[in-house]
């Protein structure tokens, strides 16, 4: 038998036999802990739960609960209550007057014939007779918010006029991107919005109680009918879930037009059935809403979380309960972005829409309102506030800078502090761009929208923990330098890019290679 010129003793071998063992053993147990982590990612499952997003890798929220939305959120501050009715205010808070919405202020703005140009409100009044010439409908609304009759002064007289120019004189470049450039992303939301989505048309009165079983489920406990709606909800689809009892402050005053089976004008009465309301949340899709404005669009969103609302509707009704459904394509009672914060899906950013810690501002959200009783979820402060002071990213990027770049909330609304965003210009932004459905600019390039990888959640759990600031700053250093992105004019006429590159399958020429006349009826 041939000797080994260096041989080893048994010890030895033994040491390296039970080496060789262990690492065996901790590559196997690395191994099984990756397994079971990637066999929790939604995008694991086969079947419809990989459109959950983050159900099973979400933000740790726990830590960050607390008793009250955090002032740095919202602030009651007094405003005029001369012209308010009763019920009006609630707690401090406006209880939101729906005639502030832009288009029915403003119509027409952008045709191009001039005879059809025209405004709700007879606007060549206002620099001579303040509001007295007004529609007393229009009159109280500016007596009630007289700050909102300067700003609509700003927007008719110092901003429209440019804006009409710029608009006429791009629309050519508008069609031509459409029909060219980003033919396939316009033709995506054909699909998005094939499957319509429900409008209420009738009282809560009628709407509510409609096919309301007759037999009533009674649950163990508040905390297991939460647990089960929760369950519900995420497999409906639902990326978010929380339950809060339903705040009269935040629910609308009145419509400003004949909808969801109210009147204009008429106060919306909250009903006693209105208790709690469970807010779900259903993100864009990623790649194209990076792209945004001119290949994302919200169709896609809107259209999943207004489904979800109303199968969570009729899950509620099937075991007895009343129920409404507050959702994008089915309308809105209330206010959406406290809704979040109360439920601890966010906070109140620059933008003035909650933001979540583990989605940022992707949030296509809706409220279902019911009288089952469940156990609530409290608010949370994930250092939103300190954040948003220093970014101003979304205001950099805005291709109408219609949003603030104060440092501090500059502005009132209803009776609460807020960052100023000059709501009819950013919908001005909407029309000019090419793409879909208008812009997302803002929610693109904020650094709170990135994916769930593992260096981002790491990210998020040390921003939410920073009091000094320190980090912020680094956070944002690496988001202006490593993810360079379109800004303002870019997003514009005449180069219609996306804050980030659309995704290949929205670019047209990489599958289209022409068009032909359809041979209707043939093939």
């Amino acid at each position: 038998m041939a000797q080994f010129h260096n041989s080893i003793s048994r010890r030895d071998f033994m040491k390296s036999v039970m080496l060789g063992v262990g690492g065996t053993a901790a590559a196997a147990g690395v191994a099984y802990a990756w397994g079971v982590q990637d066999g929790a990612t939604p995008l694991s499952f086969p079947g419809h739960q990989s459109r959950r997003g983050f159900e099973y890798e979400t933000f740790d929220r726990t830590p960050f609960e607390v008793d009250e939305v955090p002032e740095t959120s919202w602030k009651v501050t007094e405003q005029n209550t001369t012209y308010m009715r009763p019920n009006q205010v609630v707690n401090g808070i406006h209880r939101p007057d729906l005639r502030w919405i832009y288009n029915q202020r403003f119509q027409s703005r952008h045709d191009p014939d001039v005879n059809k140009f025209k405004f709700a409100i007879p606007y060549s009044a206002w620099p001579s007779n303040g509001v007295q010439a007004l529609d007393p409908f229009w009159r109280e609304y500016y007596e009630m918010y007289p700050d909102m009759l300067e700003r609509d002064k700003e927007y008719v007289y110092d901003w429209l006029p440019g804006f009409r120019e710029r608009y006429f004189k791009t629309t050519e470049m508008r069609a031509n991107f459409d029909a060219q450039e980003g033919y396939i992303a316009n033709k995506i939301v054909s699909g998005d919005t094939a499957v319509g989505v429900s409008s209420i048309t009738t009282t809560p009165e009628v709407n509510d109680w409609d096919k309301v079983s007759t037999t009533r489920a009674v649950f163990e406990s508040p905390e297991k009918a939460a647990e089960n709606i929760k369950w519900a909800a995420y497999h409906f689809g639902a990326q978010y879930v929380g339950i809060i009892p339903v705040h009269p402050e935040f629910v609308w005053y009145n419509h400003s037009s004949n909808t969801r089976g109210f009147k204009v004008g008429e106060e919306i009465k909250i009903q006693p059935w209105w208790n709690y309301g469970i807010f779900v949340n259903a993100p864009m899709e990623w790649d194209s809403m990076m792209a945004d404005p001119n290949y994302g669009q919200s169709q896609q969103g809107y259209n999943i979380v207004s489904t979800i609302a109303q199968q969570i509707v009729g899950y509620l009704k099937a075991l007895g309960y009343p129920a409404r459904w507050n959702s994008p394509n089915g309308g809105y009672d209330l206010t959406i972005p406290p809704h979040g914060a109360l439920s601890g899906y966010g906070n109140i950013g620059r933008t003035s829409n909650c933001m979540s810690p583990d989605v940022g501002g992707n949030c296509r959200p809706a409220v279902v309102f019911t009288s089952l009783p469940m156990a609530t979820d409290k608010p949370i402060d994930f250092n939103l506030y300190a954040f948003c002071k220093r970014c101003m990213i979304c205001a950099e990027n805005c291709p109408t800078q219609a949003i603030s770049k104060s440092p501090e909330p500059d502005r009132v609304e209803y009776g609460m502090k807020r960052w100023a965003t000059n709501f009819a210009v950013c919908n001005d932004g909407w029309a000019y761009g090419a793409g879909p459905t208008g812009c997302r600019a803002c929610v693109a390039a904020c650094p709170w929208t990135r994916r769930n990888t593992w260096s981002h959640r790491m990210m998020r759990n040390i921003l939410a923990r920073d009091s000094t600031g320190l980090v912020s700053n680094v956070a944002l250093w690496a988001e202006r330098n490593m993810y360079p992105k379109n800004m303002l004019d870019d997003l514009n006429p005449p180069l219609f890019k996306g804050v980030f590159d659309p995704p290949e399958y929205l670019k047209t020429a990489n599958f289209i290679s022409g068009f032909t006349p359809t041979p209707m009826g043939v093939k």
